[in-house]
């Protein structure tokens, strides 16, 4: 089938809407908590942490729903409502609990954004045109989030930090109108979870079957690492500027998620493009740049200098944002549990990232900035390795029909 232009545009705006609700304005809270209300650390990591723990336990039925349901958009636009109503709470009350609870509401709802488009778009654009797609949603994904960061930081600095949730309040109105442009008539919920007609007529691949294979266990735990040593850095660095310089840290984290964003802007549709050479040699440029990154914010001060080491964020997360979905999408063709897959990656992903917070914020309370860094430059290593060698190129691979691996057992892979 062949989705009409003006559904794919509205996917396009959808990304740019989607690009800073999903995460439910996570690292401005960070800072907003620091400066604004005088948390502890340890109490930000919690925060900052709950919603990758509530994100463990809801993703992979959240995915087996996605690949279920043909009410798509009705999850998405649910979920941006929820988002914007657990901004005011953080608006209304500086109160640990009450923020604590709404930032578990967000990860619970948050399950939903992700995977539920990346199966619009496969449900609109098929395997074939994947790729290329991809890399576009994530292209606006990113020029929305240098958009809203630009737009955040002058508010955090010339208004009010409050006034920044506002703004985010007013992007799930957006994301909502966005979505009741795109058309149902162009989604095809069964391409859209990956089944082919024989497994579509069966319900789907058996889930044990599925992760019987050893190869999706090990890119799921690869992704987990990855995210492990990644999820608490920029949180780390909006608290480090802040201590630096508390009237300007709005602006310094914007300038710092604008330059991010910029990059992942252009190099996305390039990780499209060049994924189809192959997925591994790709991504292990992104695993490459996080250990590199952790020691540059472990020794630096300054943060105009902070700043700009987020570049290299730039690159690493752009080509992660594609080629991960791609590599899914290559593990799961056929079997109608792409959503599902996707779901417990996602939840690995959480997992990685509320372990990630919640030591990081326990490092730096008793060691100090330099060592919480140079903790998360070691786990960096430790992922890349780990990808290295335990991960096989995906491309071409055929996982549907092949028969399930044999119980995992850590070689490295050939």
């Amino acid at each position: 089938m062949k989705a009409s232009a003006g559904s794919l545009r509205a996917l396009d705006w959808l990304n740019v809407f989607m690009a800073d609700v999903k995460d439910g304005v996570g690292v401005y809270l960070s800072v907003y908590l620091l400066t604004v209300k005088d948390w502890k650390p340890d109490e930000i990591g919690l925060v900052i942490a709950i919603p990758g723990i509530v994100g463990i336990l809801v993703q992979p039925p959240a995915g087996a729903l996605i690949d279920r349901t043909k009410y798509k958009r009705a999850l998405l636009m649910s979920a941006s409502i929820v988002i914007a109503l657990c901004c005011l709470v953080v608006i209304l009350t500086g109160s640990f609990w009450p923020i604590f609870m709404s930032q578990a509401m967000v990860g619970f709802v948050q399950s939903v954004y992700s995977p539920c488009v990346a199966a619009i778009t496969l449900g609109m654009v098929g395997h074939v045109l994947l790729s290329k797609r991809i890399g576009r949603n994530e292209s606006f994904n990113h020029l929305g989030n240098m958009i809203a960061a630009i737009i955040a930081g002058l508010i955090g600095r010339f208004v009010s930090y409050e006034g920044i949730f506002y703004f985010s309040i007013f992007q799930c109105i957006a994301l909502v109108a966005a979505v009741l442009f795109l058309k149902e008539k162009d989604i095809d919920h069964e391409l859209a979870r990956a089944a082919e007609p024989s497994v579509a007529a069966a319900g789907g691949a058996g889930i044990k079957a599925l992760f019987q294979n050893r190869i999706i266990l090990l890119f799921i735990i690869a992704m987990g690492l990855f995210h492990l040593a990644n999820a608490a850095m920029l949180p780390l660095v909006g608290q480090k500027m802040g201590l630096v310089d508390k009237q300007n840290s709005s602006l310094y984290l914007s300038g710092a998620i604008i330059m991010a964003q910029g990059v992942m802007a252009f190099v996305a549709p390039y990780s499209g493009s060049k994924a189809e050479a192959g997925r591994k040699k790709l991504m292990l440029v992104a695993f490459l740049l996080l250990p590199v990154r952790a020691l540059l914010f472990a020794f630096i001060e300054q943060p105009i200098a902070l700043t700009g080491i987020q570049l290299l964020d730039g690159i690493g997360a752009g080509i992660f944002g594609v080629v991960s979905i791609l590599m899914i999408a290559d593990l799961s063709k056929g079997t109608g549990r792409f959503n599902l897959l996707q779901g417990v990656v996602y939840s690995s992903i959480g997992l990685a990232a509320a372990l990630s917070n919640i030591l990081a914020g326990f490092v730096v309370r008793h060691f100090g900035y330099t060592i919480g860094f140079i903790s998360l430059a070691a786990i960096a290593v430790g992922s890349m390795l780990f990808f290295m060698f335990f991960v096989p190129e995906t491309k071409e691979i055929n996982t549907a029909r092949s028969e399930p691996s044999p119980p995992l057992n850590i070689a490295p892979a050939v």
